[in-house]
């Protein structure tokens, strides 16, 4: 069960920052938290190391400039 989100805006950063950020953030997700990142696109990169540390993800918003996903444990 979630109880606390936590909001991660990378979409005014360049590269690498947007995936290093990611994956700090993702590694200190507790059970009951879940980490909501927006960037400008889809972040592939950020997609496979979801998969790595045995995370789940979700795409909330996917539109033109504006992309959203939950991940959580």
């Amino acid at each position: 069960m979630i109880l606390k989100e936590i909001l991660l805006d990378v979409s005014e950063l360049e590269a690498p920052h947007p995936l290093v950020k990611g994956i700090a953030a993702m590694k200190d997700l507790k059970e009951d938290e879940a980490l909501i990142f927006i960037h400008r696109m889809f972040p592939c990169k950020l997609q496979e190391q979801i998969d790595i540390l045995g995370l789940h993800s979700k795409i909330i918003k996917n539109e033109e400039n504006y992309f959203e996903m939950k991940i959580y444990r």
